[in-house]
């Protein structure tokens, strides 16, 4: 877990923040946040609401939650159970962003129950029971990642925690669980007509017999 009394943690300069998430070794304090964005106003959309349905009751974990809240947005637009934001560099940044999207109105009813967990990827899913998530990854590729040893270590602990019928939903991450079947699709930005984004669900078999007839055509 990182420090939060280290106050180059608490900077508003990101650089800061990446010079020391390079001293600390699990991984890199990129901000990010477009490809979770982006995401969420697929799901808004006829084509992408079926991300709605497959979440809808779960337990969901997002990885890497970096310094905006639409995944959180997201669990509440499905009716998830409950979420958790998974973010060693920029926890208070997703706090903040958490409550000022519930103070805005905008979630409605759609308010679910939420944390942020100021942990590496790793180090949560760790202390996590087995079969019980739904996870979301977006953005997290191998340049933001210690290196490949840990990224094997993350893909096997999504195995485990995984859900037998729910999805590990990977929006342009290099994080591919070899245990797990795997469905890619593409999908255009609806607020940036012409970029074409990618998403990957990894689940075990019980997940695809489940929720297949509700996915789009794969790409």
């Amino acid at each position: 877990m990182t420090d939060p009394g280290n106050s180059d943690l608490s900077s508003q300069n990101w650089r800061d923040r990446l010079r020391v998430s390079r001293d600390l070794g699990t991984g890199f304090a990129a901000p990010g946040g477009e490809f979770t964005r982006a995401l969420f106003e697929w799901s808004m959309m006829p084509g992408g609401d079926f991300l709605k349905k497959i979440i809808s009751g779960a337990r969901m974990v997002e990885l890497g939650a970096g310094m905006m809240p639409h995944g959180y947005a997201l669990a509440c637009e499905g009716g998830a159970k409950n979420f958790v934001a998974v973010e060693p560099f920029y926890a208070d940044r997703q706090e903040i962003a958490q409550l000022g999207l519930i103070d805005s109105g905008d979630l409605g009813k759609s308010r679910i129950p939420r944390k942020v967990v100021g942990q590496d990827m790793l180090s949560y899913l760790q202390g996590e029971a087995d079969g019980l998530l739904c996870l979301l990854a977006c953005g997290i590729e191998d340049c933001i990642l210690p290196d490949l040893a840990y990224r094997k270590k993350v893909e096997g602990e999504i195995e485990r925690v995984l859900e037998r019928d729910r999805f590990f939903i990977s929006s342009h991450s290099d994080l591919f669980p070899q245990g797990l079947l795997a469905r890619t699709f593409s999908f255009e930005r609806p607020s940036t007509p012409g970029l074409v984004d990618r998403l990957c669900l990894h689940g075990h078999a019980e997940a695809f017999e489940k929720w297949g007839k509700l996915l789009p055509a794969t790409v």
